[in-house]
């Protein structure tokens, strides 16, 4: 499918200047988009955060159908990442603003986690060009994901306060437990790698790695894992979405004075 069409070859450099421009793009994006719809009707803020959704779901699409056209069926096909399914939360919002608890989600847990792999994106050193269509799938997604939720907290499309935060941590917490099966059943399945919510290994080159270091890891009815390290990655999954949630409370504190 992919065959045939002329694609640049760029190999990424962590703390490059490419690396800084990839890491305030998503800012000046958001905010820009911002300041230009701020004085706009409700409506056309609506269009915008609906074709950034939209545009988040082509580019996600984009990735997983050129992942399984290259490489076959695999645990990357299933975009069951916490960035992945960030962008589809995140066109859900746009299209309603009253599901207020996948706003939540969407800006507790997969801003940051969009935010973080701009920031630590040594997986891009791995890519042999990073501009083929994987590469700027995960260059293009993870900025419009950090992009779109800060555009959709600041327009007030995202509502978050503690009835829904404790809300989206009762349905997370099954599914952080699902993912340690689902990624020790794909492992099982097809020999590679599954790191869904990043349970089974740490993020290469980010501080998770820290954190398994200070476990190890065992096998129980059949499942691998490293409790010391999903206890400490739960802790800390928890506390960013806290944080998150009061720099939500001083964006409406801030509107309200201003």
């Amino acid at each position: 499918m992919w065959r045939g069409v002329y694609i640049m070859e760029m190999q990424f450099e962590m703390w490059s200047t490419f690396h800084y421009f990839m890491i305030v793009s998503p800012f000046i994006l958001g905010i820009g988009l911002y300041k230009m719809t701020q004085d706009k009707s409700f409506a056309l803020k609506r269009k915008v955060a609906l074709v950034m959704g939209a545009v988040l779901v082509v580019i996600l699409a984009s990735r997983q159908i050129y992942i399984f056209n290259e490489y076959g069926l695999g645990p990357e096909v299933f975009p069951f990442q916490v960035c992945h399914f960030g962008n589809i939360l995140l066109l859900i919002v746009a299209l309603n603003k009253n599901y207020r608890v996948i706003g939540t989600i969407a800006w507790c847990l997969n801003f940051p986690a969009g935010l973080a792999s701009v920031i630590f994106a040594d997986g891009l050193e791995n890519y042999s060009n990073a501009l083929d269509i994987q590469g700027l799938a995960y260059i293009a997604g993870h900025t419009l994901i950090v992009a779109a939720g800060l555009y959709l907290l600041l327009t007030g499309m995202i509502r978050v306060d503690r009835k829904t935060l404790l809300k989206s941590y009762i349905i997370l917490v099954p599914v952080y437990l699902l993912s340690v099966m689902v990624n020790n059943w794909f492992v099982g399945i097809f020999g590679e790698v599954s790191n869904y919510f990043y349970t089974y290994a740490p993020e290469a080159g980010t501080p998770l790695e820290d954190f398994y270091n200070l476990g190890s890891t065992i096998n129980v009815a059949g499942l691998t894992f490293n409790p010391v390290y999903l206890i400490i990655l739960a802790i800390a999954g928890a506390l960013v979405m806290y944080v998150m949630y009061w720099l939500a409370q001083l964006r409406y504190i801030i509107k309200k004075r201003v």
